[in-house]
Formats: structure tokens, C-alpha cells, sequence
């Protein structure tokens, strides 16, 4: 049985324990792959008025130098069937799961939703976040509801009984939007998810507006031909060819998030850069002509600014990727956020001055307590 004594380790180091591998040292860590190993992670915080910072792989995280908490890295893992009718499933995923791993399995069990988001890293518990998307879809559109325990709420923890600690947000009550939630903003570092409970279809239809995507499956046959193994492989491909493998060259995927203007905007825009690449927002077949949005790459904004492949020290953008930031340190030199930061702020500086726009960085980034 695990006890708070041989559950919490000290002075951890995370360069192993986030995908930028950034240099972070935790005042303490501890692994949860029980609710057990959680109630007791629990009570040594209360005992030692420690505050607490969950993590899964840290795909989208950027940790300080110093990270003065406990830091509960969640591993809780299991898949569980809930309810079903003719059309949909609903499925509870613990929030160690990989997502990856997640998605494949949903379309083994011919349950769809998810294809279009294969290959994003990190795990189920960080899916409702980030509001994670890609090639024209959200995870939002698949979360029926999320469990989470209330960090800041928890009175009495000598007593703590985690399962009945649990509460839960409906999908309409997570204050999705792009690549937010409630978790990312009020609930901030407020939280530990525990699972995710998502409705999925039991009938397939493609989504491939996106088009990239779109080119990607041209020679596969029509839409109507389209499986979801099929979705999912040229998902994986085209991520394969244009993002770097975190395991193999530390990065955190999309380090920016993509500019979102209203019609205004887009109009003054897409006169001064013709050229451009945009695509319609998600909600744009509800609004009006007057509250249309648009999304310009940010990967584009940063191209024409010269700064693909620019490099500052260990820390660089990609070569073929201009969205995404890597960290090129040997494990002998380690990087810090500061470094991260500073480099962050010069292509933002950049881009706002070439064309007013203000990059906002996508990963959530962990404040120093120091």
C-alpha cells in the first residue's frame, strides 16, 4: 500500500516529465495511478501547506525553474462503457490514458468522434484544457462532461474520501473556446481532472473540410468511402511530415495559437496580403455575415516575417514548422523557460510590428513562485 512517506519523492527534476524539456526542479512530486496514491498525495500537501500542481506528459505546459509545489503527475488509467442508445455511446476515459492511444481505440470500437485529432500528444486528462483540435475539429464537440476534484475546496483531508470529492462540469458548463476552457482560465491550476465522460457516434461521417486534410485523402475515393481508420492515418501522416516528434526533438507542437478576426479585420487583411491562407471559424454556420471570424496561420504571419528556422542559442523555431518552437539543448546544457520566454517575446514583437497582430502562446505556462 502507498503512504504519503514513500509516495512523495523531493527535489525532482521535470526535464523528463514535459515534452520541452525544460529545466524545472520540483520541491516534491508524486505519482498518482490510484485515487489511493491521490488521498494520500492529498493529505501530505494539507500537513505540509504545499500548494499542488497537476501535470500529465507536459506536452503543453512550460515549468519555471523552480516549482515550488507538489506536483501530481496523473497516471489514473481505465475505460469504462457508461450508457448507450441507437446513435451515440458514452464513454468515461481516466485522465492518465495517452490520447493517442484513446483515439485509436475509440475507432477499433467503431465509436467516432475523435479521427481527425489523432497523434496530438499527451494524455486524456489534458484534452479538455487545451479544448484540443485539429484539421477542423474540436474535442470539445465529443466531451459529454468532465470529473475533476476541487484543489482549492478541499477542507478537511485526514477524512478526504476522493470519490465522493468528485464533481462534475457539463460539456456546456466547460466554457470551451478556442484552445480554452474554464480550466485554462478561472479553474486555473484549481483543478485535477480525473476523467473525461465523451459521447461518441456510433455511425461515421468523415469531417475533411480542411484542406489539407481534403488533399491528403483526394485518391482515397469518395467521401462516402471513407472509413475512420482512414481519416485517422492521413491525420497521422500529414502531422508525421510537418511536426517534429517530441521524443526526438523537444517541442511543445503549436507554440502559438492562430489569429482569430472578425470580418473587419479579415476584410483590411486579406486587401493588404492577397496571398494570404485563412479558413472560417468553427461557429461561422451559426453567425451572421456581420459576426463572422477568421483565422489567419500564425505559421504564415511568422514565415513572412523571416523568422522560420530563426535561432537563439539552444532554442529555435523549426526548420519546417513555423509554428512550432524547439529546444535543441543537450541534456549537459540545460534550458529554462526564461530562455523560452524571451525568444517567444521576439517573434511575438516581430509579427505585431509586420503586421499588428499579437501572437498569444498556446501552451499553458506554469508562474515561478520565486
Amino acid at each position: 500500500m502507498n503512504t504519503s512517506i514513500d509516495l512523495i519523492q523531493h527535489n525532482v527534476n521535470l526535464q523528463n516529465h514535459n515534452t520541452l524539456r525544460l529545466s524545472s526542479i520540483a520541491q516534491a512530486y508524486a505519482k498518482i495511478d490510484t485515487f489511493e496514491s491521490l488521498s494520500h498525495a492529498l493529505q501530505f500537501a494539507a500537513a505540509e501547506k504545499i500548494a499542488l500542481l497537476p501535470i500529465g506528459d507536459g506536452s503543453n505546459i512550460i515549468l519555471p525553474a523552480t516549482v515550488e509545489t507538489l506536483v501530481l503527475d496523473v497516471q489514473l488509467r481505465g475505460i469504462q462503457v457508461i450508457k448507450q442508445d441507437q446513435n451515440h455511446i458514452w464513454v468515461e476515459v481516466a485522465a492518465g490514458e495517452s490520447w493517442h492511444q484513446w483515439v485509436l481505440h475509440s475507432i477499433q470500437q467503431d465509436w467516432y468522434g475523435l479521427e481527425n485529432l489523432a497523434l496530438i500528444p499527451g494524455r486524456v486528462g489534458a484534452a479538455p484544457i487545451q479544448n484540443i483540435g485539429a484539421y477542423g475539429c474540436e474535442v470539445k464537440s465529443s466531451i459529454d462532461s468532465v470529473n475533476f476534484i476541487a484543489l482549492d475546496k478541499i477542507n478537511d483531508l485526514n477524512s478526504l474520501d476522493i470519490k465522493q470529492s468528485i464533481q462534475t462540469l457539463t460539456a456546456a458548463d466547460c466554457q470551451f473556446a478556442y484552445r480554452e476552457s474554464i480550466f485554462k482560465q478561472a479553474l486555473a491550476n484549481k483543478t485535477l481532472i480525473t476523467s473525461v465522460v465523451f459521447q461518441l457516434n456510433k455511425s461515421f461521417t468523415p469531417m475533411i473540410d480542411y484542406p489539407s486534410l481534403a488533399n491528403r485523402l483526394d485518391q482515397t475515393g469518395t467521401e462516402s468511402d471513407l472509413s475512420a481508420a482512414e481519416v485517422a492515418n492521413a491525420v497521422i501522416a500529414i502531422r508525421s511530415e510537418k511536426l517534429p516528434d517530441p521524443k526526438v526533438l523537444a517541442n511543445a507542437g503549436s507554440f502559438f495559437k492562430n489569429i482569430e478576426i472578425d470580418q473587419t479585420q479579415f476584410s483590411e487583411f486579406i486587401s493588404q496580403n492577397p496571398d494570404a491562407p485563412y479558413y472560417e471559424s468553427l461557429n461561422n454556420l451559426k453567425d451572421t455575415a456581420n459576426n463572422k471570424r477568421y483565422k489567419i496561420p500564425s505559421a504564415w504571419l511568422i514565415e513572412r516575417c523571416g523568422l522560420k528556422a530563426k535561432r537563439s542559442g539552444d532554442i529555435g523555431i523549426h526548420q519546417h514548422q513555423a509554428l512550432v518552437i524547439v529546444n535543441y539543448a543537450e541534456d549537459k546544457t540545460p534550458t529554462t523557460a526564461v530562455e523560452l520566454i524571451d525568444f517567444a517575446s521576439q517573434i511575438i514583437a516581430t509579427v505585431k510590428e509586420q503586421f499588428g497582430f499579437t501572437l498569444q502562446i498556446e501552451p499553458q505556462v506554469i508562474p515561478s513562485q520565486s
